[in-house]
């Protein structure tokens, strides 16, 4: 049997192995796209960023992913720990939705070299073969992410319900470092100006999950397991 000093061990550092996944991902998206710029030319800025990069660089922003997934499950269940009580239906099902959406996101990542390599040869050719596989590709990155960000949105969701109904080790100020809400407000990012504009563009997503298992870990770090209700 697990002794709750280990339990409390696991479930901390957990939490840190979310955040060192969530800045994992972070990282690979950098090797994608990361250039210095305002938000609003972000766009321009990724096109020309990845036209002109190595594959090596492609190559080690794909294959992070796995690893950073890996992690971030981890941090995911530290998150499940923080509910009150852990072994409730509910509290597994956000657990298997955070989970399915780091499965996705794993292969994002890795669908985003197939589509660097796609742009370094493709983007703006009149070869008919290229004209027709960098619409493809997108769309089915699109796909990807959309299905991937499906059950993470849901999991936000139970989440916040569990820290407002006050069914969670987490204060209620912490709904403000929800993910979801937090991913909400990315847009905002556009309005940077350069040189860090275009970077919290092109990592927000990831920043946002990094920051919620940031305030994650601190919040909880001494906090009691509450008892079950």
């Amino acid at each position: 049997m697990t002794s709750p000093v280990s339990e409390e061990t696991n479930r901390r550092f957990a939490g840190i192995a979310g955040l060192l996944g969530a800045l994992l991902f972070f990282a690979g998206d950098m090797l994608f796209c990361g250039h210095l710029g305002s938000g609003a030319n972000f766009h321009q800025g990724m096109l020309d960023t990845v036209r002109h990069a190595s594959l090596a660089r492609l190559y080690a922003g794909g294959l992070v992913g796995p690893v950073a997934a890996c992690l971030c499950v981890l941090g995911f269940w530290h998150v499940y720990r923080n509910v009150n009580p852990p072994r409730r239906f509910l509290a597994k099902f956000m657990l298997v939705c955070f989970a399915v959406l780091m499965i996705f996101g794993s292969a994002v990542h890795a669908l985003w070299t197939a589509k660097g390599l796609a742009m370094q040869n493709c983007y703006g050719s009149d070869d008919a073969g290229c004209r027709a596989l960098l619409p493809a590709i997108n769309s089915y990155w699109s796909l990807a992410y959309n299905l991937g960000a499906a059950p993470g949105y849901l999991a936000a969701i139970l989440l916040i319900g569990f820290v407002i109904l006050g069914k969670s080790r987490y204060p209620r100020w912490t709904v403000l470092a929800n993910p979801a809400f937090l991913i909400l407000l990315s847009p905002l990012a556009e309005q940077i100006p350069a040189p860090l504009g275009a970077i919290l563009v092109g990592g927000s997503a990831n920043l946002a999950i990094a920051f919620f298992f940031l305030i994650s870990i601190l919040t909880t770090w001494k906090t009691p397991e509450p008892a079950a209700s």
